[in-house]
């Protein structure tokens, strides 16, 4: 499936986990700032959006969309809906966590909407993959990451299964108050996590040294 990469501008310390392979049916646009991040990891963009608050270098390019800090959508959602525009249903962005906490549930919301339209997003850092699922199932394969979570965005979301891992579950209901689907791991080569009406964000993670394990 043609993909839609998007570059934001959250802090990005270490690149060498950012493995981006763009093919000629796909596009890049970078959010204000993140054109700095994938200049650092030889990325060309096809577009640029943003207010162009956090990006101070003058952009000598074609397709840029520059539109005015005083608006109501993020640098990011303004990418989002212009990859939208060109025909684009999955999405993978960098440099969208860390950074401003408000910008990362900004961000989280964003997918919420966008599910619900039919728009998938998964969000990467080098600690994290973060995406959604609505009324479906995903499979978590073991690997790169150590943990997995589920967290209701809706009020409710019922009918949720996890098969293939520590803590499964069975037609369970997760609600938007309680993590109960903190901290879960892969018990053999997946696990499948399926709801059957709600939306759920699901979070891969890792632990900054993954010799020790961390839990809160």
């Amino acid at each position: 499936m043609k993909t839609c990469y998007i570059f934001g501008a959250a802090p990005v310390e270490d690149t060498d986990w950012i493995q981006v392979d763009v093919k000629k049916e796909d596009t890049v646009i970078c959010a204000d700032g993140g054109y700095q991040l994938a200049k650092r990891i030889g990325v060309k963009p096809d577009w640029l959006v943003g207010d162009f608050d956090s990006n101070r270098e003058e952009v000598d390019f074609s397709q840029v969309i520059r539109v005015k800090p005083e608006k109501d959508d993020t640098d990011l959602y303004l990418a989002v809906s212009q990859g939208r525009k060109l025909g684009y249903t999955r999405f993978v962005v960098y440099g969208a966590l860390g950074g401003r906490f408000d910008h990362s549930i900004a961000n989280v919301q964003m997918m919420m909407g966008c599910i619900q339209e039919g728009i998938s997003i998964t969000i990467r850092d080098a600690q994290n993959e973060v995406t959604a699922i609505k009324d479906g199932r995903i499979e978590i394969q073991k690997g790169g990451f150590h943990y997995f979570s589920l967290f209701s965005l809706t009020e409710e979301s019922r009918g949720v299964t996890i098969e293939g891992a520590a803590y499964p579950l069975d037609r369970a209901t997760l609600t938007s108050n309680f993590p109960l689907g903190v901290s879960n791991e892969v018990c053999g080569e997946k696990a499948v996590v399926s709801v059957e009406n709600g939306i759920l964000l699901v979070v891969l993670s890792k632990d900054w040294n993954q010799t020790e394990k961390g839990s809160i």
